[in-house]
């Protein structure tokens, strides 16, 4: 990795990181390149991306604010990007053999060309994804609990346009644990999308504000807001709601209540920290 290169003095006012340190910060975060890589990056691919992520940040490090945050979280940001990069070429290149193979298969039955499906609509949908994940992942990543779940989740929703199955080809990691990923990245998303609105408007924070933060779909599961009521049933200390409180207000077995608890609380947590968070910016 270079680190050779001159250090330029800083404008006024302007915090230069130096080679040294860049070089530190980015072997600080191989774990995260491996982690988003999964077992599909062997030890040459992990160093290539981190020395992209070197280059990348060497280059651009006249934005690097140390007020909103440190030095390692900023380089980790760039190496995951670095590493979805590669995720991403990688399935374009798969995604490019299969169509070639595709067309040629249809060429065959029906000696006419074939025109590729147009991307368009799949570009959008990915750039809309993107947007909104983009758009509160600075506050997701501070409050998901696993850093590999994390990065295991943008690779899927970036790279891959929520191809699990493609995503898990690519990682070498079940579709099972990639779902997982991208479930609880997307619980935290809308959580924190919520407590974000909830600090804006300068409301109280109680916790019937706390429990309308929590996602009520489908695809986050509703659960989250029924061991939260069942909370408020049991007096509206979180701490003090147990296994079988949740049971019984909710009819769930007991490792489910269990489970469920504990997810909960660590959303409502989310949600606190988040509104605590906002309003001391302001």
């Amino acid at each position: 990795m270079m680190t050779g290169q001159a250090d330029r003095v800083a404008p006024a006012g302007m915090v230069l990181v130096t080679g040294d340190e860049l070089a530190e910060a980015v072997a600080s975060v191989r774990g995260t390149v491996v982690a988003v890589l999964g077992p599909s990056g062997n030890g040459d691919v992990v160093e290539d991306v981190l020395q992209s992520t070197w280059e990348s940040a060497w280059h651009s490090r006249e934005r690097f604010d140390p007020d909103r945050g440190s030095l390692r979280t900023w380089v980790g940001t760039i190496a995951r990007n670095r590493a979805v990069d590669h995720l991403r070429a990688v399935g374009r290149s798969r995604a490019g053999q299969e169509a070639l193979e595709a067309s040629a298969v249809a060429r065959e039955k029906t000696a006419v060309s074939t025109v590729m499906e147009d991307p368009a609509e799949a570009v959008v949908e990915a750039l809309a994804a993107h947007r909104e994940v983009a758009e509160v992942m600075r506050v997701v990543e501070s409050v998901m609990e696993s850093s590999e779940m994390t990065a295991r989740a943008l690779a899927v929703v970036l790279a891959f346009g929520d191809d699990v199955v493609a995503a898990s080809e690519a990682m070498g990691v079940s579709v099972t644990a990639l779902r997982q990923a991208r479930r609880e990245l997307v619980r935290c998303a809308r959580v924190v999308r919520a407590a974000q609105e909830v600090a804006r408007s300068g409301q109280a924070v109680t916790m019937r504000v706390l429990i309308s933060c929590l996602p009520d779909d489908g695809d986050a599961g509703d659960w989250a807001r029924q061991v939260a009521l069942a909370c408020a049933q049991a007096g509206g200390r979180m701490e003090a709601v147990t296994v079988e409180d949740v049971m019984q207000a909710t009819g769930f077995s007991h490792s489910t209540s269990r489970q469920y608890l504990a997810e909960t609380r660590h959303l409502l947590r989310v949600a606190t920290t988040v509104i605590r968070n906002e309003r001391a910016e302001k």
